[in-house]
């Protein structure tokens, strides 16, 4: 039976009407009837059930909180109160569990880290370490550097002593000239080269008495050894401005030639 309608069980076998029960308990009629039907949602405040639950028993002589204990699961604000404690509870335990949780993430992660340090210190230390050989193999090292050095000394000094030999080459001398051909006497001791370099090119022939032939085309450069068996040699540029001719790498000063297009060059080859 419901703790409503027992207390009107019990009031009405007591033969004690509504009236007279508003005037012992002090609780108007239409609480009373709500409370004889068990709807204490209903009362103007349902948090005060108990208490009027507490007058209304005290009125007819039952026990009020030995029936509030029995059928505590009637009173709304009890089984709310049970269930936000129960969720409150949860969200605690969930709270702590994450806290937990996140504590032995942190340890975890710097128990790794501090493994991970003492395995790469142990491998620096192991490189670090000087075997014994390497005592002799740096003894060996700075002998074969004191060698290599004395080494280097000689050949600069070998380098730095001046050649007591002369340097072999070609003597030249303008000796005339008949209209645009210039003549040139050389002196050598050795082979000849002859060399051609010209800003734009020019039509060039170079040949010998000998009959040999060693340009015959247009060209900006080109370099020449001249056989041994030559006595004389032809030398004809078709635009001579701006183009060098060299003997033996030293440039023919050609200032003979003012300037005229097409220079003929005759060059007498003497051996000594």
């Amino acid at each position: 039976m419901k703790l409503g309608a027992y207390l009107k069980d019990r009031r009405e076998k007591s033969g004690i009407t509504l009236k007279e029960m508003q005037e012992k308990s002090g609780i108007r009629k239409d609480i009373i009837k709500r409370l004889e039907t068990g709807d204490f949602n209903n009362l103007p405040d349902p948090k005060h059930a108990r208490f009027l639950v507490s007058q209304y028993t005290e009125a007819i002589g039952l026990d009020g909180r030995a029936l509030m204990e029995k059928h505590a699961d009637e009173f709304t604000e009890d089984v709310v109160e049970s269930k936000k404690r129960m969720q409150n509870d949860n969200e605690d335990y969930q709270y702590l569990k994450k806290v937990l949780i996140s504590f032995m993430i942190m340890i975890a992660v710097l128990f790794i880290g501090w493994m991970i340090l003492l395995q790469i210190g142990s491998q620096a230390e192991i490189f670090n370490q000087k075997p014994v050989y390497d005592v002799g193999q740096t003894e060996i090292s700075e002998e074969k550097t004191a060698e290599e050095e004395q080494t280097e000394e000689t050949t600069q000094n070998e380098e730095e002593e001046p050649s007591s030999e002369e340097p072999s080459g070609a003597d030249y001398s303008f000796t005339g000239s008949d209209g645009n051909t210039l003549f040139y006497d050389i002196n050598t001791d050795g082979p000849l080269t002859i060399s051609l370099e010209g800003e734009n090119a020019s039509w060039v022939t170079l040949t010998d008495d000998a009959g040999n032939t060693y340009a015959y085309e247009e060209l900006t450069e080109g370099e020449y050894e001249i056989a041994e068996e030559a006595n004389i040699l032809y030398l004809t540029l078709g635009n001579a401005p701006g183009f060098n001719v060299g003997i033996d790498g030293e440039t023919l000063d050609d200032s003979q030639s003012k300037d005229a297009v097409t220079v003929y060059y005759q060059f007498n080859i003497a051996k000594e």
